[in-house]
Parts: structure tokens; C-alpha cells; sequence
């Protein structure tokens, strides 16, 4: 049971969407650990197979170059020492993580750039898993001549595209760029394989002079590299995954017991109990249905007889409650009397609409009074203009006669200052500067430099000049003033005689237009019959507005009898259609007193009849009402037994129907919480088990002590199978076998089977123990990683010239073998040419001049 559920938690603990248990089993192998495949970067992992390799500058690669690997899985690079065989697994190794082993530094790069070059590239084209990719990288060298990356980049490519295609088709068809940046590429790179770089020289990519380092390393770095190739770091996450399982697990559990608890109460004698309530319930709805249907009845029946004596009773009052209005007999004299006043106002109101017709065609015989007031304002008009015009004249007389004064006073002031005038010119001639500076003023231009004068100079004139002059401005000034007289004078001359004009005109005017029109006096007598006419008019008129108001008020004074009559008999109406349904006569008679009393009367007489009826009525419900508090009290009686209350007694129904509900409910809770109790504890059960097997896989992979066992278990298992292959290759001399600490050693039989470590071997030897390994952990790879690792790939660069035929000839047989058994990938770097022939697919490797050129053969 533990290695089932163990295995059931790793593969929970991957992820899986379903449990696929695996188990400890054995198979060729001292160990072979089973467990799912995870898909994605992390599922399984193959190594590289390269597919097409292109070399520009690289190494001694000066030239373009492409090797095309599409349809090889054993091959050989072979060709004489310091050709470029070692350069083209140095490309492959570069173009993944950008470093070569044979650098020694890893973060040195200028030994891929031959010195007479600037710039190289390398690209590869691998497949992975069942996916395409292209890595490649490129160098450039600076003006400093230091070596840079200059660009590195992974990409997934199309896959359906056709190994075979062209280069340029393969590389188009890129799906997803991957990693841009040298550290970007080799992570990726990393993460694709599932492998370091250093691994990867150890297990892939067996360089020269790294070949032993698997076969020398300390049992910590042979552990390491078993970890990771072999992907047992799962296992120690597996541990820590099934510990957190194993704390979940209980959580669980603790919940599901903590609900287990609160279900106490679901036991089979509850269930019982509530099938046996809900049983009488339901035989419970049928009797209660029956009693109510005949509680209902009785109780229709019961109603009914109180409606019938409720109606009687009603009936009565409402007969007894007949009475004629106090007023009906006096209605008729007042509305006699008010359709005698109306008939008089009627007739004062027609009379007065006469006078005010009469009046107003006397008014409209006589000429229109606005008209004959303008007349008379046009005799008034004429005479203020005919003295206008007198006093006009007069004065337009007057002006005439001032202004001829005034034109003979100018005409003297002009010959006086003329003759001034004359005067001074003649000083001024002999006196030419004191005449001009005399003839400045202020405010006035110089008449020789053409500026305002501001000041006068201060200069004294000749004395006759200054006689002169001052004569001229007396005269000049008598002139002005003359000149400015006559000029007013002539100016009122000329008004005083356009006003007297303007008068005249108008008074023509008004001659003219009144020359139709009637006398003065005529004017006068016809103003005065034409208010005569409106005063009277205005008279009748307000008599006809007091003979309509009395009208009206009359009329009112009827309106509102009429009023009242039509109440009064529509209260009769009223009163006699509330007695219909008891029998009440028809109204016959238009004699509203008359109907009143028949009505009266007939009442009366219905009201005793009645009364007679009402007492075996209301013995008749009085027992109907008994009947149903009876029957009320049985189906109480009847419900109670079974822990019911109703309120009302109609609610019974109901209220069994929400016992039955409850009762129903309650079976079907009781049920569930027996299932859910059911249910809960084999759920206890199970996250119990659960986290037993958690804590014991916790505990079994806890620290580092399973993921040392298995790294023992699977050194075991490389070791037993190198050690045949050793054996085979050296002739049943050596054999590989491990130390307690995981020290590998040699036995040597040739020398009684003693044993000595590994370092002590020649390089033939350790060549040969190397390459045991190397072929071993090719071979069980997947069956160790449980199919989580394959290394689809091998690349051998080592010396096999330290071989003799025997050895050499085993060792073909076994690189044959080892390609032929699975699809896997062999490269065997060789100058030997009885290797090299053995290989089916060979490409020689030749210098020529500068560059390293290849060619590709087939046996």
C-alpha cells in the first residue's frame, strides 16, 4: 500500500490531472525508478541532435561551411591532426552556451575568431523532443581588437518543414523567439536540455582531455551530475510537496470531523420518529380537509340566517324611517308668487330697451360731434392767425427801416477806413521793419519764417507810424461793429418777414379748406342739439340697466324655487327607489304633496307586516350558529391531538400543511445528515490514509539521503554495465567496481584482481574505462530517469590512435551497437582510418590555404 500511494503522490505532486501509479521495479538494471512524464521544458528531455551546422569565421573555419546532418546517426569527423575536426564539435558546443571546453575560461570567446578575421558566426539547427530550433550566435572583433558577442538568439522554428529544405525555408519558418542575449541563449539552452554546460561536456559532448573527468571525478560532483542528468532532483521536491500534502491531508481531516461531530443527532431512531410524524400527518390532511369542508358549510348556513334577519331588521327601519319634508306644502305659493314678480320685471325691462332704442336713432340723425367741434376750432384757428399776421407786419416794418440805418453807418465806416487804411500804408513803406513787426499779432503766423506768434516784440515805432496805425484800428473797429449791426439788423429784417410770410400762407390755407364748411353759428346750435341727444340716450340707459338688474333678480328668486321644487321631488324619488326592492309603488300623481303621502302610507303598512316575520328569523340563526361553534370545536379538538394550533380555525389546512412540510423536511434533513455523516467518515478514513502515506513519503525522501541512495543505486547500475564493456574491450583485464563511499576503482586481473583506484591507469586505460561509462550511461539513461531523460546523442573526441586492432575493433562494434539500438546519434572524432572506414556517413576534414573546408562520405 505505501509504494502505491507514494507513487500516487508524486504524480499529484507533478501535477497530473489523474493518478497513474508507478512503482520500484527492476529492469536490466540494478535500478530503474519509474515515474509520469511532465510535458512542457520540464517533461521529458532528449538531448540535441543536430540537424545543420554553419561555421563563417569560426575557428579555422575562415570561409562559409554547412554540414548537413539531417539523415546521419553514426558518423565520423576525421582528417589530419590540426585540420578543424575538434573546431566543428567546438561550433556545436558554442552555438548552445557560447564557451568551448578546449578554452578552459568560459567567459573567454576571442579563440573562436581566427586573428585575421573580424567577425564569425555560428548557427545551429537541432531538433528536441519532437521540436525544430536554431541557435546561433556571432562575434565581431573592435577597433581595440577586443572579441564581443555581438548578437545571440534562440528560436523554435516550423517543425512540418522538411528536413531536406533549404536553409533559407528552414530558418523563414521561425514559430518563436525564445532567448535574445548571450546569458538569455544559455539558459534557455539549459532549460531545453536539462543539462549545464558542464554536464553537457561530460555526458554529451566528450571533448579531448575532458574525457576521463566523469570516470576522475569526487562522488559529490558524480553525484551532481546524477542528479541532474538523471532529473533525481524531483524526488527531494516529491519529499517536500508530500509533507505539505501530508499537513493539508490532516487539515482535512480535522474539518471533516469537526462537521462529523455536529451531526451527533442523525441516528436511525430519529429517522424513524420522523417517518412516524410525518405518517400521521399526512392521514391528518385528509380529516382535516373534511371537517373544514363542513365547518365552511355551516358556517354559509349560519351567515345566512343572520344576513335574513340582519335584512329584516334593516327592512323595518328603513320603512319606519319614511317622512315627507317639512316644507312641501308651502312650496307652491312661493313659486306662485315669484313667477308674478318676474312677469312685471320682464315687462319695465322691455319698455327700457325701448327708450334706449328710441333715443339712440335720434343721436344717429345729427352730424358726428368730433366733426363739428374741429369746424368750430377752424374759426378759432383763423382769427389768432389774422392778428398774428397784423402784429407781424407791423414789426416786419420796423426791422426794414433799422436796417437801413445801419447799411448807411457801414457805408461811412467803410470810406473812414479806407482812408485809414491808405494812411499807414504810406508809413509803412518808409518804415518797412517797424511796419512788418506792427504787423504782427499774437495767435497770428509770421509771414516770414511761417511760426505762431506767442509774444509781440517789444519795439517802439516811429511816431507818425503809431498815429497811423492807431487811426486804422479806430476805424477798423467802427467798421467791425457797423459791419456786425447791419449784419443782425438785416438778419431780424429777413425772419420778421419770412414769420409774417409763413402767417399769410396759413391763413390762405385755412381759407381754403373752410370754404365748405358751415357758419359759425350754425356750428354752435348743432353742438348744442347733438348733447341734448347724448345726455337723453345716456338717461335711457342707465333706467334699461336698472330695469335688466331687476329682471335678473327676479329671475334668480324663481331659479332658486325651482330649485327647491326639483329637490324635493327628487328626494321623493330617492326615498321611494331605496324601497324597490321592498315593493314600493310607482309614482302617479304630478301633485308633489299627494305622492309624498301615498308613499307614506304604503310604508307604514309594509313596516307592520315585517315585524311580524322577524322573531322565527332570528330563532332560525341562532341555531345555525350553534351548529358551527360545535363544529368548530371538534376539528380544534381533533388538531391539538396532534400538537396543532390554528387561529383562525379556517387556517387548519394550512397549518397541517406546514406541520406535514416541516415533518418532511425534517425526514429528508435526518437523511442527509445520516448520508453526509456516512460520507464524512470514510472521508476521515481517507484524508487519515492520505496523510499517512504523505508523512512516510516525506519522511523516506526527507534530506538528502534517498537522493544519495539512488545516485548509489544508479552508479551500481552504469558501473555493472561498464565494467562488461570494459571487460570486452580490454580482453577480461580490467573491471570497474565502487568503494563504500562511491570511489570508483579498478580491478585488475591481471594482477590477481587486485584493486587500485582509477587515476592509476594509462591513458589507453582510462581512454578505455572513459568510454565504458560514457557508452553505459548513453544506454541506460531513460531507464534510470524513469523516461525522464534520453541522451539521444553522443560526441566522442578523444584519440583513439592509443588503440591496438583488437581494442579498436571492439570498440567500433560497440559505437555500432550503441547507434543502432535506439534512435541515437554517434560522432566519433578520428584520425584512424580503420574507425573511420567502419563509420557509414564520414566527413573529412581538410586544410586548405586559410581555411578548414569538409567533405562528406558514405562507405
Amino acid at each position: 500500500m505505501g509504494n502505491h500511494h507514494a507513487a500516487e503522490l508524486i504524480d499529484i505532486c507533478y501535477g497530473c490531472s489523474k493518478s497513474k501509479p508507478g512503482a520500484f521495479n527492476r529492469r536490466h538494471t540494478p535500478l530503474a525508478l519509474t515515474a509520469p512524464r511532465r510535458t512542457g521544458l520540464s517533461g521529458t528531455l532528449a538531448t540535441v541532435r543536430p540537424l545543420r551546422l554553419i561555421l563563417d569565421g569560426f575557428g579555422s573555419y575562415r570561409a562559409e561551411t554547412e554540414i548537413d546532418f539531417t539523415d546521419v546517426d553514426f558518423f565520423a569527423l576525421t582528417g589530419p591532426t590540426g585540420a578543424g575536426k575538434s573546431t566543428v564539435i567546438d561550433a556545436l558546443c558554442f552555438a548552445l552556451y557560447g564557451t568551448v571546453p578546449r578554452w578552459d575560461n568560459e567567459k573567454e570567446v576571442r579563440n573562436a575568431l581566427a586573428p585575421s578575421a573580424n567577425a564569425c558566426r555560428v548557427s545551429l539547427i537541432f531538433e528536441l523532443a519532437g521540436q525544430r530550433y536554431v541557435a546561433v550566435r556571432s562575434l565581431q572583433r573592435d577597433k581595440q581588437g577586443r572579441v564581443t558577442t555581438k548578437a545571440a538568439r534562440l528560436e523554435r522554428l516550423d517543425a512540418s518543414v522538411p528536413p531536406t529544405a533549404t536553409l533559407t525555408e528552414i530558418l523563414q519558418a521561425s514559430v518563436e523567439q525564445l532567448a535574445e542575449g548571450p546569458e538569455n541563449v544559455k539558459v534557455a539552452v539549459q532549460d531545453l536540455l536539462g543539462l549545464s554546460y558542464e554536464h553537457f561536456t561530460q555526458s554529451v559532448l566528450l571533448p579531448q582531455g575532458g574525457f576521463a573527468e566523469f570516470l576522475r571525478a569526487t562522488p559529490a560532483k558524480r553525484q551532481q551530475l546524477l542528479v541532474e542528468l538523471l532529473a533525481f532532483g524531483v524526488y527531494k521536491e516529491a519529499g517536500q510537496r508530500a509533507r505539505v500534502r501530508a499537513e493539508r491531508a490532516e487539515v482535512e481531516r480535522a474539518a471533516a470531523q469537526r462537521a462529523r461531530d455536529q451531526l451527533g443527532e442523525a441516528t436511525e431512531a430519529a429517522e424513524s420518529a420522523a417517518a412516524d410524524r410525518l405518517a400521521g400527518l399526512t392521514a391528518l390532511t385528509a380529516k382535516t380537509e373534511e371537517g373544514l369542508a363542513t365547518l365552511t358549510e355551516l358556517h354559509k348556513q349560519s351567515a345566512d340566517a343572520a344576513n335574513r334577519v340582519t335584512s329584516e331588521r334593516n327592512a323595518a327601519a328603513q320603512l319606519a324611517a319614511v317622512r315627507s319634508p317639512a316644507d312641501v306644502g308651502s312650496l307652491a305659493q312661493q313659486i306662485a308668487a315669484a313667477d308674478t314678480l318676474v312677469a312685471a320685471a320682464r315687462q319695465r325691462r322691455d319698455d327700457a330697451t325701448a327708450l334706449v332704442d328710441q333715443a339712440e336713432r335720434a343721436r344717429a340723425a345729427l352730424p358726428d360731434k368730433t366733426t363739428t367741434q374741429q369746424q368750430l376750432g377752424m374759426y378759432a384757428l383763423r382769427r389768432e392767425l389774422t392778428a398774428d399776421a397784423d402784429a407781424q407786419s407791423a414789426e416786419s416794418a420796423e426791422r426794414r427801416e433799422r436796417a437801413g440805418k445801419l447799411a448807411a453807418e457801414l457805408e461811412a465806416a467803410d470810406v473812414a477806413a479806407a482812408a485809414a487804411q491808405e494812411a499807414i500804408e504810406g508809413a509803412r513803406r518808409a518804415h518797412a521793419a517797424a511796419g512788418l513787426a506792427q504787423t504782427l499779432h499774437v495767435g497770428d503766423d509770421c509771414p516770414v519764417c511761417r511760426q505762431r506768434v506767442t509774444t509781440l516784440p517789444q519795439r517802439e515805432a516811429p511816431a507818425d507810424l503809431a498815429a497811423a496805425a492807431a487811426e486804422l484800428d479806430r476805424a477798423k473797429t467802427a467798421q467791425r461793429l457797423a459791419r456786425a449791426a447791419y449784419a443782425d439788423a438785416d438778419k431780424a429784417a429777413a425772419k420778421a418777414a419770412a414769420e409774417l410770410d409763413s402767417t399769410q400762407r396759413r391763413l390762405a390755407k385755412a381759407a381754403e379748406v373752410m370754404a365748405a364748411v358751415p357758419a359759425q353759428a350754425e356750428l354752435t346750435t348743432q353742438l348744442t342739439a347733438i348733447d341734448a341727444a347724448e345726455k337723453a340716450a345716456a338717461t335711457a340707459r342707465t333706467a334699461a340697466s336698472a330695469s335688466v338688474t331687476e329682471f335678473a333678480a327676479a329671475e334668480g328668486a324663481r331659479e332658486s324655487l325651482t330649485a327647491s321644487e326639483h329637490k324635493a321631488w327628487a328626494a321623493l324619488r330617492s326615498a321611494r327607489d331605496q324601497l324597490v326592492s321592498l315593493g314600493a309603488p310607482a309614482l302617479e300623481t304630478p301633485d308633489l304633496a299627494a305622492a309624498w303621502t301615498a308613499l307614506i302610507s304604503w310604508a307604514a303598512e309594509e313596516a307592520q307586516g315585517r315585524s311580524h316575520a322577524l322573531s322565527d328569523l332570528e330563532a332560525a340563526a341562532a341555531g345555525s350558529r350553534q351548529q358551527l361553534t360545535d363544529a368548530a370545536a371538534a376539528l380544534a379538538d381533533l388538531l391539538a391531538a396532534h400538537d396543532i394550533t390554528a387561529d383562525p380555525i379556517t387556517r387548519a389546512p394550512a397549518a397541517v400543511a406546514e406541520h406535514r412540510a416541516r415533518a418532511e423536511t425534517t425526514l429528508h434533513r435526518v437523511r442527509q445528515d445520516r448520508a453526509q455523516a456516512a460520507r464524512l467518515d470514510k472521508q476521515i478514513a481517507a484524508h487519515k490514509e492520505d496523510a499517512d502515506v504523505a508523512n512516510l513519503l516525506g519522511n523516506l525522501l526527507r534530506a538528502n539521503k534517498f537522493e544519495t541512495w539512488l545516485c548509489s543505486e544508479a552508479l551500481s547500475a552504469l558501473v555493472e554495465e561498464a565494467s562488461a564493456t570494459l571487460m570486452e574491450l580490454t580482453g577480461d583485464e580490467y573491471e570497474l567496481t565502487l568503494t563504500a563511499r562511491n570511489d570508483l576503482e579498478v580491478i585488475d586481473y591481471s594482477d590477481a584482481g587486485s584493486k587500485r583506484p582509477v587515476h592509476t591507469l594509462s591513458g589507453g586505460e582510462t581512454f578505455q574505462a572513459s568510454l565504458a561509462l560514457a557508452l553505459a550511461l548513453s544506454r541506460q539513461v531513460i531507464g534510470l530517469s524513469g523516461g525522464k531523460r534520453e541522451l539521444n546523442s553522443m560526441f566522442l573526441d578523444e584519440g583513439f590512435g592509443t588503440l591496438d586492432n583488437d581494442t579498436l575493433d571492439t570498440v567500433a562494434s560497440t559505437l555500432e551497437r550503441l547507434a543502432a539500438d535506439s534512435d541515437r546519434m554517434v560522432g566519433v572524432i578520428t584520425h584512424v582510418p580503420e574507425l573511420a572506414e567502419r563509420v557509414p556517413v564520414r566527413f573529412v576534414v581538410s586544410r586548405s590555404g586559410t581555411t578548414s573546408t569538409i567533405v562528406r562520405e558514405h562507405s
